[in-house]
């Protein structure tokens, strides 16, 4: 069986792989992508990490493995961090296993605890790190984690990252590289010891980290590319994006000639401009309600206080006082509510599902109906011009016995310059973030597919969940039922993928960890606060 590396890229799109590749870098991962098929691959609805990884390793939608965001459920149905054994969907690697092929997985996001397979893994995003130190419970077999330690001594899953300081220098960066050599360093050490396995899925998570601070510095189209600060931290930034090639590269080589190569991002990004205060928002449009003294909030004086003490609260305080402002809203008056911002959605305020649901099932359309006519009323007044593209229904979207539990709505706004955020005391509906270097997720990712049974051919589109069954096919697997396919238009041959029905384990089945303890559910929250995504 012919090696198949899976080489996941987490935030990566061409508008800023094109001005890296036109300055010289990158050379292995251009040369790649230009050996075969390559092009936008399309992200889940909303282009989020926590859907968008497990919807590739799983190749089903949302609506069937029950990931919508970094936490289940909403503002009143808190059902705790995601982890791998909530995913209700198998994974590729049950798939390969169940044909005896062996897997090696390595900081895949979502995969906290380390999948149990035939083979082994190294758990991403989501792996609690307690004080910094190496993470416990991060591997299987649990017996590689010495083999790692050997080789690196403490290791990292993520580096701390401070979203309202980082854009200010290349300190993100100096922190991602030393990240990255220890990552390097480890990967290899497993693949020297243990490197016959015939699927190999490792991903690559800088490229988020840097772009939610330092986007606009690196694509030309915007116009902090011109500034002055901005030449020496997209300097370094292309340094850093030449490291991370040299460790794609390693992998390259570990495939071979012979073996195929299949590169993805789970979502693009783009510019963030401005959020859009959906909760604010709600409240001015009457459909939510706030009890008591928390209406208040709405003066304006009170929103300057607000404002000032921000700057000079520690960041920490100021992110859960804005959770607490949540426990303000009056859900007897409430129709609908925001989503938490990672999930970029809004969800009606349904009887029956909700735990203080107050809209009658009957009365569900007529509730979407009236938010989509008002945000599309929705203008931003520094130039007159809406805020909204599109409005997705969930059933649009999203398929599934688990469809219910994801947001009603998903809106769209100026191409997903305008981020959704659950803001209830923000100052207006709309913040303005244009003089920040700031990106934010877009639909647009990378694909790309090397190897002896690639076309040649550029410009190609596909979805994320055609990833999975894709790669079982070209290691020469079966392929379970999956929502994705076999993007056979960009083979040569004529072998036909074979789909077939199996009776295979969810995805975190057999993996053990012990639950989040009270400090471990802190220190990650704080740390997706730190990116802007609670």
């Amino acid at each position: 069986m012919n090696r198949t590396l899976l080489l996941g890229l987490d935030g990566v799109a061409f508008s800023m792989l094109d001005p890296a590749f036109e300055a010289g870098h990158m050379p292995n991962l251009k040369a790649l992508l230009e050996r075969g098929t390559s092009g936008v691959l399309t992200s889940t609805v909303p282009p989020y990490t926590p859907p968008g990884w497990t919807s590739i390793f799983t190749g089903v939608n949302p609506g069937k493995h029950g990931i919508f965001g970094f936490t289940l459920g909403n503002v009143q149905r808190n059902e705790g961090l995601v982890r791998l054994d909530r995913v209700q969907a198998p994974a590729i690697w049950n798939a390969a296993n169940a044909q005896d092929a062996r897997v090696g997985l390595f900081n895949i996001p979502m995969t906290f605890p380390p999948p149990v397979v035939d083979g082994w893994s190294v758990s991403g995003m989501l792996t609690p790190e307690g004080g910094g130190g190496t993470p416990q419970d991060y591997t299987y077999p649990e017996s590689i984690a010495k083999r790692i330690a050997d080789v690196v001594g403490s290791y990292e899953i993520d580096i701390e990252v401070n979203y309202d300081e980082d854009w200010k220098s290349t300190a993100i960066t100096e922190r991602l590289s030393r990240n990255l050599d220890l990552k390097r360093r480890a990967l290899n050490a497993l693949l020297e010891s243990d490197g016959d396995v015939p699927l190999l899925f490792a991903v690559f998570e800088a490229p988020d980290r840097l772009m939610h601070v330092h986007y606009k510095y690196i694509d030309p189209r915007c116009e902090h590319f011109t500034r002055p600060e901005a030449g020496p931290i997209r300097e370094r930034a292309w340094s850093f994006f030449d490291e991370m090639d040299a460790a794609m590269g390693d992998l390259i080589e570990w495939a071979g000639p012979d073996g195929h190569v299949l590169t993805m991002s789970d979502h693009g990004f783009g510019p963030k401009d401005k959020a859009v205060n959906v909760n604010r928002a709600l409240h001015e449009w009457g459909l939510l309600g706030i009890a008591g003294a928390g209406s208040i909030g709405q003066s304006a004086s009170l929103r300057k206080i607000a404002r000032r003490v921000k700057k000079v609260a520690p960041k920490s305080l100021w992110k859960k006082a804005k959770g607490a402002a949540h426990s303000t809203i009056n859900w007897s008056q409430t129709k609908a509510f925001s989503a938490p911002n990672p999930q970029q959605g809004i969800y009606v305020n349904l009887e029956e599902r909700e735990p203080h649901g107050i809209v009658p099932p009957g009365d569900y359309d007529k509730v979407r109906d009236e938010i989509i006519e008002r945000f599309g009323e929705l203008v931003d007044p520094d130039d007159g011009r809406p805020v909204l593209d599109h409005i997705h229904k969930r059933e649009d979207v999203i398929h599934g016995p688990l469809a219910e539990s994801a947001p009603d709505l998903f809106p769209v706004c100026r191409d997903y310059s305008y981020e959704l955020s659950d803001g209830l005391f923000s100052p207006s509906v709309l913040t303005d973030y244009r003089d920040l270097p700031r990106g934010f997720h877009h639909m647009d990712g990378i694909f790309g597919i090397a190897g002896p049974d690639a076309r040649m051919q550029s410009g190609a589109r596909a979805s994320l969940y055609d990833i999975a069954p894709t790669a079982l096919h070209l290691a020469g697997l079966k392929i379970p039922r999956m929502d994705g396919r076999v993007l056979g238009e960009f083979l040569t041959g004529d072998r036909p993928p074979v789909i077939e029905d199996m009776e295979l384990p969810l995805a975190g089945e057999g993996a053990e960890a012990a639950p989040y303890s009270a400090e471990e559910e802190a220190q990650i929250e704080e740390s997706l606060r730190n990116l802007g995504y609670l």
